[in-house]
């Protein structure tokens, strides 16, 4: 029977179908991690909102410390939206203002001196309106025909002014200025007033309030009364509580010993006086005041006191007839801290008690407890901590008339943020990670048992090193189990083209050296460590330093030595982490107690050591030289700006070589040395006509950026170190020397960015006129401009690094771009065979682009278009405006916030280098391959349809041979 080879091919063309039709799935969001933060959020600025009145569920809003705003979904601690708020008067002091209304689609914002109210769903941007001065006060009003309405109140120059702004286009309605030159205190709104407080200062150190009654219609004046609070208000921040929104609008202020409670309900000049009971001989270290936001609810408020052992409360009433206020009842003292938080429902109040150990709600009218959730503690990577809640925001839900539920935002003294649902926790978020002021990388560390067992064999004769490693190879057996079980998810995900190792949560090498430590030092004095194998997963997280609020921990370097971290401080002072448990210890250095500079890792042949440098640049140790070794250069700079070259004896101090001053009336902005791991695969550049330009190679050279702001002019420096002497320089003329310079130097070329006007060759190559724009220059350093000529040096047997260096022959070419670039660094990799691309982080667009070294060449033929010789080398005509291609932007379609610098490290794959991008406010890392993964196989990759083809064709050979066999006798017996 003749069997039809046509089903057989059908079969294999349908195995080949899927190569054919299919797109390769792109690896973004798969080994990139993104820690999309908002900071840690502010007391008064958070709050659970319902978006919309038709909206069955709230959204977590929160304006945070870093004047983030952003909406949070409570079931998963998911970005809905946020937006990072900027105002062309901000105060770094300000910690804005956030407000919504019951029932309102909007919340609106005050920072600096904008107002801005967006949509609660979606985060558009509904309206802005901009004062003359800075927002000092913000209230949006509550009260039916004229719901939504922002009052707004702006310190000018030599006055205050009260503003009302419709809800939907924020339109004036009206203002009231206030010329008496005091301060803004509050803004609260009635159902018939709006009252406006202003502190008056008076002779002695305290303030004097005034409560001005405003008419909520045309916003006159109706009338004034002051109050008697010299004595306890220093500032708008000494009153606890503005009851705004409430039935009674009432203020609540307590005097500094904490001895008596102070409340006053606006529009009299009645102030009731409690006092405060005492609790033995504990002193109170502070007073928190809560109460509901919303004109419906109960005139009720609790008063939150702690100390440094336990914490307890007291809830109040106010009688709006009588204008009198008496407490309700007492909150028993619990140990340790706990947060109070506030909630309604309809015209009922409920206060939410947050402790270490357990979740508490209790109504307003009494003290019966309503709800109580034990704490059922969980692990979070060392991110919680249960004894350091600052303060916290509740959401309470009666399931019937007896039974209740409760979720609760803590923020953490760390700065994360944890939700809580009837004392589960739900999420954590590692709001800490923002303000990340240095990282560094480390190797997750070796088995460093086997390296001495492997030690012990070698100094040991052979029966016995025979007999030692049997042991330990029945030893080792222990566990073949686990491998042995881990073995088919390991075969299986190899076919698959799935990770195996996102299975595997224990902390060890890979053969890809992907897997790698992140350690990631923040401004508040908290150290991270991150698995960056394992898409950032936080191991431990820990607070290094105790920095006081408004302060920035001072940190001057990470060092990672082996399984372990030593952070660098001033005045001497170091901090030692062991990597993999982030157990620490304060180390002091055997420094003199008048140290006020910093300290300099160096290598040694006793491993790392350190040295101290003053502030002025000045070297302090003598014993430098023995350290680092004689004759040897150090390079320091003056806080004045020279840079200063310091040469090493071991038998005197170290002597002053030379000393690099920029022109007069220019300040040294920036130094760019090449990067410590910086390898040089050619030392030459092949040419498409197979000659060779040879690269102007040194390890000694330092880029120096200096700007002049009178001659708006910026001047780039090329010095070798070892000598002093200038090697290249650059000008720049019409540059904006207000804005940063960012440059990197690698190998034999060096790029940088300015915002200057067009260069005179850029403007002659187009028809257009070219104005002030954000530029990009690279230039590339060779020996000599003639095809394989070594230069003056190349006949030359020895060089002295102590000789007169001949000058490189440098050639640059300047790109327009379309946004400003903020920093520079360039992809490393191991053997440096990749060729590189350039890094840059573009604050306007909140993206980090990689820009392919063949698009920067200064070499691209200008004017005409390129040879054949030029095409194969792989140029091509010169353009003056590069534009970014989207498909470089690394973030792919996300935005990183407040990126301010750019780390990368070699991996073991060749084509691939990890990077992170940290700063300000997120914190993003991912893989790139600059020229593709050709040393490693894609996600795309099917081997499963591999394995399928292969085993066709060999089915369809062993059917097919016979009758081809056949076909062949046959046709010799016919001749």
């Amino acid at each position: 029977m003749r069997i039809s080879p046509l089903p057989f091919l059908i079969a294999i063309f349908a195995l080949f179908g899927p190569v054919v039709t299919a797109v390769f799935a792109d690896e973004a969001y798969r080994t990139d991690y993104l820690y999309q933060n908002i900071g840690s959020p502010q007391r008064h600025t958070t709050f659970f909102h319902r978006p919309s009145a038709t909206s069955k569920a709230s959204l977590y809003y929160t304006l945070s410390k870093k004047l983030v705003l952003g909406a949070l979904n409570p079931k998963d601690g998911s970005v809905v939206w946020r937006q990072w708020l900027t105002s062309s008067q901000k105060d770094p002091r300000e910690s804005g203002f956030l407000k919504a209304v019951e029932g309102g689609n909007v919340v609106v914002s005050g920072v600096g001196n904008e107002v801005r109210a967006w949509d609660a769903a979606d985060g558009r941007l509904v309206w802005n309106w901009e004062g003359k001065g800075l927002v000092s006060c913000l209230e949006v009003i509550d009260i039916k025909g004229m719901k939504g309405d922002v009052l707004v109140s702006i310190e000018e120059e030599n006055r205050s002014v009260v503003v009302r702004l419709e809800a939907s286009s924020g339109r004036v309605l009206w203002e009231y200025a206030d010329e008496s030159g005091d301060k803004s205190g509050a803004l609260l709104a009635s159902s018939t007033s709006i009252y406006y407080l202003s502190l008056h200062s008076t002779l002695l150190t305290g303030l004097k309030t005034k409560v001005s009654t405003l008419d909520i219609l045309t916003g006159k004046s109706k009338a004034q009364v002051s109050l008697s609070t010299e004595s306890e208000i220093t500032s708008r921040e000494s009153f606890q509580y503005v009851g705004a929104g409430t039935a009674a609008p009432i203020l609540v202020w307590t005097d500094k010993a904490f001895e008596s409670l102070k409340i006053n309900i606006l529009g009299s000049k009645h102030i009731d006086t409690i006092k405060i009971a005492g609790k033995g001989a504990e002193d109170i270290l502070g007073m928190t005041a809560h109460g509901p936001r919303t004109a419906s609810a109960q005139s009720h408020f609790l008063v939150h006191y702690q100390n440094a052992q336990s914490h307890w409360a007291e809830v109040y009433h106010v009688n709006v007839a009588t204008g009198s206020t008496k407490k309700a009842y007492e909150l028993p003292k619990l140990g340790g801290c706990g947060a109070f938080s506030t909630s309604t429902l309809d015209a009922n109040v409920y206060f939410t008690r947050n402790t270490a150990f357990e979740v508490i709600i209790t109504s307003s009218v009494s003290h019966g407890v309503l709800g109580r959730y034990a704490i059922r503690p969980k692990s979070h990577g060392g991110l919680t901590d249960p004894e350091g809640v600052l303060h916290a925001v509740s959401e309470v839900v009666s399931k019937d008339s007896s039974s209740f539920s409760v979720r609760s935002a803590l923020t953490l003294s760390s700065g994360d943020l944890e939700l809580v649902r009837n004392g589960d926790t739900v999420w954590v978020r590692p709001e800490s990670l923002t303000g990340v002021i240095a990282v560094a990388w480390a190797e997750v560390p070796s088995e460093k048992d086997l390296a001495k067992e492997l030690f012990v064999e070698s100094h040991d004769n052979v029966l016995a090193a025979y007999i030692h490693r049997v042991k330990r190879h029945v030893r080792d057996l222990r566990y073949f189990p686990a491998w042995a079980q881990a073995l088919p998810l390991r075969v299986f995900g190899g076919f698959l083209g799935t990770e195996p190792q996102s299975q595997d949560q224990t902390l060890q090498r890979d053969s890809f050296g992907f897997r790698k430590i992140l350690i990631v030092a923040t401004e508040k004095g908290r150290v991270h460590a991150l698995d960056v194998g394992m898409q950032g997963r936080i191991l431990w997280s820990v607070q290094a330093a105790s920095i006081q609020e408004g302060k920035k921990w001072n940190l001057t370097r990470i060092v990672v030595d082996d399984a372990s971290v030593t952070i660098l401080v001033e005045k001497g002072v170091s901090v030692a982490i062991d990597l993999l448990t982030g157990q620490t210890s304060l180390r002091e250095n055997n420094l003199s107690s008048e140290t006020t500079g910093f300290l300099v890792p160096i290598s040694s042949t006793r491993g790392s050591e350190f040295i101290s440098i003053d502030d002025d640049g000045n070297l302090e140790d003598p014993s430098i030289a023995r350290l680092i070794g004689n004759n040897t250069v150090l390079v320091t700079r003056r806080r004045s700006g020279p840079i200063l070259g310091w040469k090493l004896h071991e038998s005197r101090q170290p002597l002053l070589a030379w000393e690099f001053s920029p022109a007069p009336g220019e300040k040294i902005t920036g130094v760019t040395t090449r990067p410590a791991h910086d390898p040089v695969a050619s030392i030459g550049k092949a040419l498409g006509d197979r000659n060779v330009l040879y690269k102007y190679l040194s390890s000694n050279l330092l880029l120096i950026t200096a700007i002049c702001a009178a001659t708006s002019t910026a001047s780039l420096y090329l010095l070798d170190s070892i000598t002093g002497q200038i090697l290249y320089t650059a000008t720049h003329s019409g540059v904006d020397t207000s804005q940063v310079i960012p440059a990197t130097f690698v190998e034999n070329w060096f790029a940088y960015s300015i915002f200057s006007d067009p260069s005179p060759s850029a403007a002659a190559d187009v028809s257009f006129p070219l104005h002030k724009s954000y530029q990009l220059i690279i230039t590339e350093l060779y020996e000599s401009p003639i095809r394989n000529d070594r230069g003056p040096l190349g006949s030359s047997a020895y060089v002295s690094s102590l000789d007169t260096l001949p000058q490189p022959h440098a050639i640059s070419a300047t790109y327009v771009i379309p946004a400003a670039i903020s920093y520079l660094t360039t992809t490393s990799t191991n053997q440096g065979i990749t060729p590189r691309a350039l890094l840059a982080t573009l604050p306007s667009l909140n993206a980090l682009v990689s820009i392919p070294l063949p698009f920067l060449s200064p070499r691209r033929p200008v004017g005409r278009d390129p040879t054949p010789a030029e095409q194969e080398e792989g140029l091509f005509r010169y353009a003056p405006v590069l534009d970014f291609n989207p498909q470089w932007m690394v973030n792919h379609k996300r935005e990183i916030f407040g990126i301010k610098a750019v780390s990368t490290v070699p991996t073991n794959m060749e084509s691939t280098s990890a990077i992170v991008a940290w700063g300000e406010i997120d914190l993003f890392g991912t893989r790139i391959s600059p020229i593709g993964s050709f040393d490693t196989l894609g996600r795309g990759f099917s081997r499963v349809q591999l394995l399928g083809t292969v085993l066709a064709l060999g089915v369809g050979t062993a059917v097919l041979a016979p009758m081809v066999r056949k076909k062949m006798v046959n046709g010799l017996w016919i001749t």
